[in-house]
C-alpha cells in the first residue's frame, strides 16, 4: 500500500484514492470507507438491553422515521435501527410454530420465487419476517 506522506488525499477524492488500491475502483473504495472504516456511524455486534429500550421508546414517539430514531438511540445508524425493529422487536411479528400448511405454502413459494425471502413473506406470510422464512 502506498502512503501519502503529504496527507493530500482526502476521503472525498475517491478516484485518487483508488489508484493506490489494487483491483478496486473509486466506488469500491468509497463503499468500503463508509460501510467498514467510518465507524462513527454506529456500533457493531449484539444490541444491549439499553439500546433496545431506547429504540422502542424512539419508535413509540416518532414512528419508523429511522434517521430520527437513530439519533435518539445514538449508538446505531438508521439501517441498524430499522433492521432491529423489523426483524426482532416489532410486536406484530408472528413467532408461532410453523404449521404443516404453512410449510407447504413456503415450499411452493420458493419453487415459484426462488429465495427472494422479502417477496415470499410479503405475498404469503405478512406477519413473519424474511429471516424466519429463510431459516425455516
Amino acid at each position: 500500500m502506498v502512503v501519502d506522506p503529504t496527507n493530500t488525499l482526502k476521503p472525498s477524492k475517491w478516484h485518487a484514492i483508488s489508484r493506490y488500491v489494487p483491483n478496486r475502483n473509486n466506488k469500491d473504495c468509497r463503499k468500503r470507507w463508509f460501510s467498514k472504516l467510518a465507524k462513527a456511524d454506529g456500533s457493531r455486534g449484539s444490541w444491549s438491553p439499553e439500546e433496545d429500550e431506547k429504540l422502542l421508546n424512539a419508535i413509540q414517539k416518532h414512528g419508523p422515521k429511522w434517521t430520527i430514531v437513530s439519533t435518539i438511540v445514538q449508538t446505531r445508524n438508521s439501517d441498524q435501527c430499522a433492521k432491529r425493529w423489523k426483524d426482532t422487536l416489532n410486536p406484530a411479528i408472528d413467532r408461532t410454530s410453523w404449521t404443516p400448511a404453512e410449510d407447504e405454502k413456503l415450499i411452493e413459494a420458493v419453487r415459484v420465487h426462488g429465495n427472494v425471502w422479502s417477496k415470499i413473506v410479503k405475498m404469503n406470510f405478512p406477519e413473519r419476517t424474511g429471516l424466519a422464512a429463510k431459516n425455516r
